[in-house]
């Protein structure tokens, strides 16, 4: 299971030191020689290049495996790493690939939407913002993209089955 071992902690952005990184090794190599099926398809259409790296992985692979749960359902993304059917897979990664760009394109729109509603804000020393109708599956992410471009905590809140829901980042 090296080919997920190395997925995992790439994803979850642990540092590749001691175990992970013997791990990270062997899980790459397996990644380029002998991937799952699954793996293997979301890696072509995610077109990462050979050899693979865990930076490779962090910002090709992982976005499209989350961005499964973030915009419909993990299952999908479930489905995918356990299939062993090449065409099953194929069209399991493709839906993946797509509910990412759906991802990108919903978390630009609500990001330049926070953006500028801290800028008509004013100055602060935090900001916490709400609209009801935000995804709330890319919320952490526009609450980083916040964060990046005024150093400040963030909440973003939204809306999500009647009651709100949010996602916090702060700095050091």
């Amino acid at each position: 299971f090296l080919d997920y071992m190395v997925v995992s902690i790439a994803a979850d952005i642990v540092p590749i030191t001691g175990e992970n990184r013997v791990l990270c090794y062997f899980g790459l190599k397996q990644l380029e020689n002998n991937a799952r099926t699954g793996l293997q398809a979301l890696l072509e259409i995610a077109a990462i290049q050979k050899p693979y790296t865990v930076t490779r992985i962090v910002f090709g692979v992982a976005p499209r495996i989350n961005a499964a749960g973030r915009i419909k359902h993990a299952k999908d993304a479930v489905a995918l790493l356990i299939s062993k059917d090449r065409e099953e897979a194929g069209y399991l990664a493709t839906e993946i690939n797509e509910k990412n760009n759906i991802r990108r394109e919903t978390e630009q729109g609500i990001v330049e939407e926070a953006l500028e509603m801290i800028e008509k804000g004013g100055e602060s020393y935090s900001t916490v913002l709400y609209k009801e109708n935000w995804h709330k599956g890319v919320i952490g992410i526009v609450a980083s993209k916040c964060i990046e471009h005024y150093y400040r905590p963030t909440i973003i809140l939204t809306e999500s089955n009647g009651k709100v829901t949010g996602s916090a980042r702060s700095v050091r």
